[in-house]
């Protein structure tokens, strides 16, 4: 056994997610993103963002764990993109439940714009009508795919790009999202999850140490790393946050 997980703070959550897991197999429980959706249009008050959130923020911690970005590393997102403005298009690798998404979009103004890239379709699909119910629908466009082929399509120059999908294409990804020329001088990269617990639960598709060789040995980047928790939960955590620079 990994001695990251024997840390009371791991132990703690790695023991929610085994029980939860095992309770989803015995139970048969409804596909996740269908019953945050439920959970979100019982709870939470329409066209409001904030309560969508909260709604959501509630069902991780009481219900089930939900792999968002959650409240506390939410909140260093948005310092991020505070700094930068709020008349931005974000691009964001992993929508999940939409939870980042509309986040990030609560916090533009009309010209703002979210593109958020999700490979899973029962999750688009979920995330989108979530998104609608929040009222946020003109500020985040969702496209279902893989990264890998959606990039190569993109037009748009992005102010910030939140990475929050698997933790091995980050590299892959960030690669080709500068070979299509889509940053900007002063772009900001947001990669959550680049914990060293990540890696140890996940394995392969935890894995981001390649990521940060690449941006923490790359000119063109000016990093800043930020220990910090794991969504819902006092388990370790790293969020890495690069900033693009076209002047080297």
């Amino acid at each position: 056994m990994k001695l990251i997980f024997l840390k009371p703070q791991n132990l703690k959550f790695i023991l929610r997610i085994f029980v939860e897991n095992f309770f989803s197999k015995i139970f048969k429980r409804e596909e996740i993103s269908g019953e945050v959706k439920k959970y979100v249009f019982e709870n939470a008050i329409r066209n409001n963002p904030d309560s969508v959130l909260k709604a959501m923020d509630n069902f991780a911690k009481n219900r089930r764990f939900l792999m968002n970005i959650g409240d506390i590393k939410g909140s260093l997102l948005i310092n991020q993109l505070k700094k930068i403005g709020s008349d931005l298009t974000i691009l964001e690798l992993g929508c999940f439940c939409g939870y980042s998404a509309i986040l990030m979009a609560k916090n533009l103004t009309k010209f703002g714009k979210v593109v958020s890239l999700e490979v899973n379709k029962t999750y688009a699909r979920n995330a989108l009508e979530i998104i609608k119910y929040a009222g946020l629908e003109d500020k985040i466009i969702v496209i279902e795919g893989s990264s890998e082929k959606i990039i190569g399509t993109l037009r748009y120059r992005f102010d910030l790009v939140l990475l929050d999908h698997w933790k091995n294409l980050y590299k892959r990804d960030l690669i080709a999202i500068e070979k299509r020329g889509l940053l900007k001088n002063g772009s900001i990269i947001f990669a959550d999850n680049v914990g060293k617990l990540i890696s140890a639960l996940a394995g392969e598709r935890g894995y981001s140490n390649d990521y940060l060789d690449y941006v923490r040995n790359n000119n063109n980047y000016t990093n800043i790393n930020i220990k910090t928790y794991l969504e819902y939960s006092m388990a370790e955590d790293e969020v890495e946050i690069s900033t693009y620079s076209l002047d080297y």
